[in-house]
Order: C-alpha cells, then structure tokens, then sequence
C-alpha cells in the first residue's frame, strides 16, 4: 500500500483516520486537519458539509483512530522514519499547527462518553503538537488541554439560541462563560462568524466577545446538488438564488457580502479587534497571514495565498515556489478528485498548473478587489 492510499484510507471497525492534509492546502495556513468524529449532534441547518455528498457522511456515528494518530507520530519522532515526499509527513516534521474541528465539532456531545478528542490530546502532548481547536461547545469534557499548547475558535452565528437553525447548540449565556473561562485561563480564542447569515448574524457578536483575540467573517453557502438545502436556507434568509454564484459551492455574490459584513467590521475596528475574511475569493482582506488567525496559532504555512498576499500584494509563482521549499516536491494527486488532477502529481505542479487561472482559488486573479480601500492596505498604513 502506497504512502498516499494509507493517508486516505478509512480504517475497519467503526474507526476512520483522522489525520489528513486538506485539499484547500493552497489557501489555507492550517492544511494539517484532524477530526475525532465523523458526523456531528449539533445538527446545524445550515451545516454544508453535512449534505456534500462527496464528504460521504452517513448517519453513524465513527470515531478517529487514536491508534493510527500514535504510531504516526512515534514513526515521525520517535524513529525519525518519514517520507519527504509525504505532505503530511513533511508538514507534522515542520510543527504546522492542527487544525481541530473542520468538519465534526471535537466536544459534541458524545466526547462525553467516547473521549475521543482527550485521547487524541493525550498523545499529542507527548510531542508537544499545537492545536486550534473550533468548536460550538460549552466544555471540553476530559481533555488535558493547556495554553500552551492549544487555542480555540468557538463559532458564533447568533446570540438569538435560534433552534431553528442551530437545534442542540447548547445556549449563548454557556457559550460566553465558556469563552471568558478560557480567556481567564490564559488561552488564545478567536470568534468564527461561520456561516454569517443574512438578517441573524450581526454586530452583536461582537460586541459579545469583544474581548476576543481574533474574529474570522465567512458567508453562507449553499450545496448546488441538494435542492432541499438550497430552499431551506432561501426561505430562512429571504435571499433568492441570483443573489448566489457558484464557486464549488453556491456562495452570495461578493458585492453582497461586502455590504453585509460592514456593520460587523466596523465594529472590530472600533474595538481594535484583528480579523480576516475567511471567503475564498476575500482572502485579500486579512490582518494576519493566516485567515483561521495568525494571533491564534503557534504556526501555520507560508504558502498559503493569503500569507503571499500579506507579505506581497504583487506576489508571483517564484515566490511561492520559494516558500514553499521542502513541500515542492510532496506529492498532492491523491488530495483532488481524479478528474481534476490534469496530470499534475506534486505540490508544485498544481501551483504550475493554476496559478494564473482566474477560477482558481490558488490564483491571485480569482481575489475580489473592493472599489473601496482594502482593509490589508490600511491596516498596513496605520488606519
């Protein structure tokens, strides 16, 4: 069995590896994703990857392989046996920060009984792996966490506790005793504005968490396959579906979420609150290098184009053929679907193969331009 079949190959007996580099390595600062559960009891309406088929999500509940998460890391560290042509190898060696949480909420309510994020805790502290964890909970249950180690995003659409949307999202008021304890405690938290949604996520929250380290605004999407998705999120935001354009998913047209995020990111700025537009097409308007939170991570990749947009705003494939260094050669076929691969087998042959290419997010092309001043310009100036 190849390096790239054993990273994606889902383990027997109700377990899956959780362990994984993500597809979207080039726009996001934390490709090292780990999740410790495969479908979630929060049960968000709005939750698109619950209804993208190709995410294979089912009705039971499976639960990260622990196991499989040791042995990885006692080969890396413990036998200094890894494969440099391996993009998860090569990102664990370089200490890239974990992203916990993308697609099943790590403190649901079935770490109660299961303890699957405190076992995967457990032996990420015997290496000293950073983790950001995002989360809707109001506890974390068992886990051996530190600050030292581990940050949180705790995801926020309303203070309204709208059941309608969010069924067993435990209560705001929970929510922000959870975030002032952790705070209190010394962690970094950031607030995740994800999905912000028409005429129910507004400047409150803000105000709420104030005293937040970092707030990442990211819009509504539709699943474009799944008609029962679409018309229960239009009928809830009284949007129509011209007011969406497709990129992979349906997002609301660019123009829209400008004029919808300006309330909320006027009031950061007034709270001195550093942020980022986590929209594929908005990565332009960041404060850090990393969209998650560059002030919540210990570190995350230079590669990404949001950090090449930070450090560049004019940045070109040999700048990033520069930063990426070691991860050039890593091999990347196995992480997109066998009819987009266009034969490129490396990190670098997508970079190659796409930069230029206005649909592609890699590219500097496919980035909204605001006719206002970007917020990267001025912050860069002091305003």
């Amino acid at each position: 069995m190849g390096e790239g079949d054993e990273e994606g190959r889902v383990a027997m007996n109700n377990l899956f590896i959780p362990l994984n580099v993500t597809s979207k390595y080039a726009i996001c600062g934390l490709p090292l994703r780990v999740d410790t559960y495969k479908t979630c009891s929060f049960g968000c309406k709005y939750c698109f990857a619950n209804y993208r088929k190709v995410m294979n999500f089912n009705e039971t509940l499976k639960l990260g392989d622990v196991g499989w998460v040791r042995n990885k890391l006692k080969k890396v560290f413990d036998y200094c046996h890894y494969n440099k042509e391996s993009f998860l190898d090569q990102l664990i060696v370089d200490g890239i920060t974990w992203h916990c949480g993308g697609m099943s909420d790590p403190f649901q309510v079935a770490e109660k009984e299961y303890n699957v994020t405190a076992d995967l805790v457990d032996v990420t502290n015997e290496y000293d792996i950073d983790i950001l964890f995002s989360t809707k909970s109001d506890k974390t249950y068992n886990a051996d966490i530190n600050p030292n180690n581990h940050s949180f995003q705790l995801s926020v659409t309303n203070i309204d506790d709208r059941k309608d949307i969010e069924p067993n999202v435990p209560p705001i008021k929970d929510r922000l005793a959870f975030f002032n304890k952790l705070k209190d405690e010394g962690y970094k938290v950031g607030i995740r504005l994800q999905p912000f949604i028409p005429g129910i996520t507004d400047e409150r929250i803000v105000d709420m968490f104030r005293e937040a380290d970092y707030v990442t605004i990211e819009g509504l999407k539709l699943v474009p396959q799944d008609m029962e998705h679409r018309k229960e999120m239009l009928k809830l935001t009284g949007m129509k579906e011209e007011d969406f354009v497709q990129m992979g998913l349906l997002n609301m047209k660019p123009e829209i979420r400008m004029e919808l995020y300006k309330g909320v990111r006027a009031r950061l700025e007034e709270y001195g609150i550093p942020y980022s537009l986590a929209d594929n097409d908005f990565h332009n308007f960041s404060s850090s290098k990393c969209c998650c939170g560059g002030p919540l991570v210990k570190k995350s990749t230079n590669f990404n184009n949001t950090a090449m947009y930070f450090k560049n705003t004019t940045y070109t494939l040999q700048d990033v053929e520069n930063e990426l260094g070691p991860y050039k050669g890593c091999k990347a076929s196995h992480l997109v679907a066998s009819n987009r691969v266009e034969g490129c087998k490396t990190v670098m042959d997508f970079y190659k193969k796409r930069f230029r290419r206005k649909s592609s997010p890699f590219s500097r092309r496919f980035l909204y331009i605001d006719p206002e001043q970007s917020f990267l310009e001025q912050y860069n100036q002091g305003g």
